[in-house]
């Protein structure tokens, strides 16, 4: 090539001149990317006149065809976030925390570890608990609910 790839050093042993490389494998690259650009802008051209050539009818099948896949797409997304609004109901999990899940499957699996790790309450649980005011009951003071709470969790 243009330049020696190997120098010899004061004692006989030889080295790589890996700047030399570099450039020989930069030039390389180059030549490389023209060719490619060169294969788009054809293949471009290619497209556009298969684009011409095609019938009417065919153009609406295409189009018809790409609509399909795209309700089918919103369908399911559809289906996956119904899901997750329905376990998330269920479990009291954040729905943005079941949405990172690729299936109902999925979504219900994670919901039982996060309700298992997070000790989640459900509503009906929380509207029992004694520290809802109801009616005509005066509210009970952070004391109260402190000693309720250290005695639920510090139960022996």
């Amino acid at each position: 090539m243009a330049e020696e790839t190997t120098a010899v050093q004061e004692d006989g042993a030889e080295s790589t001149d890996w700047k030399a490389k570099y450039e020989e494998m930069r030039g390389h690259m180059r030549d490389w990317e023209k060719k490619a650009k060169a294969n788009q802008g054809a293949a471009d051209e290619l497209e556009k006149l298969k684009a011409a050539q095609m019938t009417e009818q065919e153009k609406e099948r295409e189009r018809a065809d790409r609509a399909e896949s795209e309700l089918a797409a919103l369908k399911a997304e559809q289906a996956r976030t119904e899901a997750a609004l329905r376990i998330s109901k269920e479990t009291s999990v954040p729905v943005d925390l079941l949405m990172f899940c690729a299936d109902e499957d999925a979504m219900t699996e994670f919901a039982k570890k996060y309700a298992e790790s997070t000790h989640v309450t459900s509503a009906a649980s929380a509207a029992s608990s004694s520290r809802v005011v109801r009616g005509g009951e005066s509210k009970p003071s952070n004391a109260d609910i402190f000693a309720q709470f250290a005695e639920t969790r510090f139960k022996k």
